[in-house]
């Protein structure tokens, strides 16, 4: 009996281990499914998946990118800086113009204040009461024919006057106007500003993924292009220059001054001397022989008379992208001398290793 007993117990002591077994692997499942649907409900709860490693020539192509569209925003700040130039231009005009009109406005006041002053003395007693009364007949006489000349001119005087005060008024509004205008212009510069720190930043983020190997040899490639493509790029110019395609004096000495500037680094809104942006690069070259360009690709891309791509000459501008947000100078057979983007300096580079979008001949 004490045998049964205890194997009774025994089996019974094993049935509840399993069953408990059971149990707790029952409540895990249960908290596992419990687990999973929340970890579908709130997807942020989880650790965030590892990014799969970047390589140099992914980086290299994002890093590009990146440093093409800050490029192309500061071409835009570029412009809105230099409608600002030119708005401050107008703005100074017309306050002068201002000034000018308020000193007419009170010219003219006190020509009505006389005509005024006039009729009020004589307002007493008519022209013939007047006459028979004053002992100067003659003198009288004489007075009469300037009051009516002034009466005569009167309605001149005052439509004078009106229209004045109306065109200072009209005046005042404008310079007002541009004055806010201006103000809005500064505020769109501190925008594309940030805009384009924010791709810098961004590409810096990119870089930062790199190991310190990968970024030396990165670096290291870039130079090797770089001086390759200025050595070809030298070489075609040097062509160029012998052959029937050297140009304008005036293009030929605008290519020396871009060339001197060769190696000189990226800056946003650069017009020298120690760094460019394409579009300052290209408006000094052109400045350095008497001709005035705009700090903007696009509005150089109204200047001078345009070019096909098969009559290009040396110094000729050359402008890229269907937002026209790039340009350089043609530096013959194919090459072009241009400051790129942020992270690079001024350099030759294949005409074809950017989307054409036409070519102009100052002067």
């Amino acid at each position: 009996m004490k045998f049964t007993a205890r194997v009774t117990s025994r089996a019974f002591g094993a049935n509840r281990v399993t069953s408990t077994h059971r149990g707790v692997r029952a409540a895990t499942l249960g908290l596992a499914s419990v687990a999973m649907a929340a970890s579908f409900a709130f997807p942020t709860s989880l650790p965030a998946a590892a990014a799969p490693p970047v390589t140099v020539q992914e980086a290299k192509a994002v890093i590009e990118q990146l440093q093409t569209d800050a490029a192309a925003i500061d071409q835009q700040y570029a412009g809105v800086k230099e409608q600002i130039k030119q708005g401050n231009e107008q703005l100074t005009l017309k306050q002068a113009d201002v000034k000018a009109q308020t000193e007419k406005v009170a010219r003219i006041r006190l020509q009505v204040g006389q005509v005024a002053l006039a009729q009020f003395q004589n307002r007493s007693l008519d022209t013939a009461a007047q006459l028979i009364v004053t002992p100067d007949t003659e003198g009288f006489l004489s007075q009469i024919s300037t009051v009516q000349k002034v009466s005569e001119n009167q309605n001149s005087v005052l439509q004078d006057y009106q229209q004045a005060q109306a065109n200072l008024a009209a005046l005042e509004h404008s310079a007002e106007t541009d004055l806010a205008a201006l103000a809005e212009k500064k505020k769109q510069l501190e925008s594309l500003s940030d805009a384009s720190d924010k791709k810098l930043a961004e590409a810096k983020k990119v870089l930062a993924k790199l190991t310190g190997e990968q970024q030396r040899k990165m670096a290291d490639a870039e130079k090797q292009a770089t001086a390759r493509a200025n050595a070809a790029g030298a070489a075609a110019s040097r062509d160029a220059a012998r052959g029937p395609i050297s140009g304008s004096g005036k293009g030929a000495r605008a290519l020396a001054y871009a060339k001197d500037q060769l190696g000189e680094p990226y800056v946003r809104n650069g017009a020298g001397p120690n760094g460019w942006d394409c579009s300052g690069l290209t408006m000094k070259a052109w400045g350095s022989v008497g001709v005035s360009l705009p700090h903007s690709s696009r509005q150089q891309y109204n200047r001078g008379r345009s070019v096909d791509k098969s009559n290009l000459q040396l110094g000729d501008l050359v402008f890229f992208y269907n937002d026209i947000h790039h340009v350089g100078l043609y530096a013959g057979n194919g090459q072009v001398i241009h400051a790129p983007r942020p992270g690079k300096s001024v350099e030759y580079i294949k005409i074809s290793y950017m989307p054409w979008a036409g070519a102009r001949r100052p002067g």
